[in-house]
């Protein structure tokens, strides 16, 4: 899998997981829903800022996203 596939991938997973809807994650970062829907369905890749919003809100490390590590979740919501 390619990295692009992968982050989008990863954020897809992280939200099923998190059992947010686009609209909860769109709320509690600020990103629209446009933007969340490129990311997570159009392999559009977010900059650093829209990832240090997006993997708490998610409850996964940026690490794990980019694929840099096998587990992602954020110390105190499970490790």
């Amino acid at each position: 899998m390619d990295d692009r596939k992968q982050i989008t991938y990863r954020l897809w997973e992280a939200r099923l997981e998190s059992g947010k809807s686009f609209r909860q994650i769109a709320e509690e970062t600020g990103l629209s829903l446009n933007v969340l829907n490129a990311y997570m369905n159009k392999g559009v890749m977010p900059g650093a800022d829209k990832l240090a919003l997006l993997c708490p809100c998610l409850g996964v490390s940026a690490d794990w996203v980019l694929g840099l590590r096998e587990s992602g979740v954020l110390n105190g919501s499970g490790t």
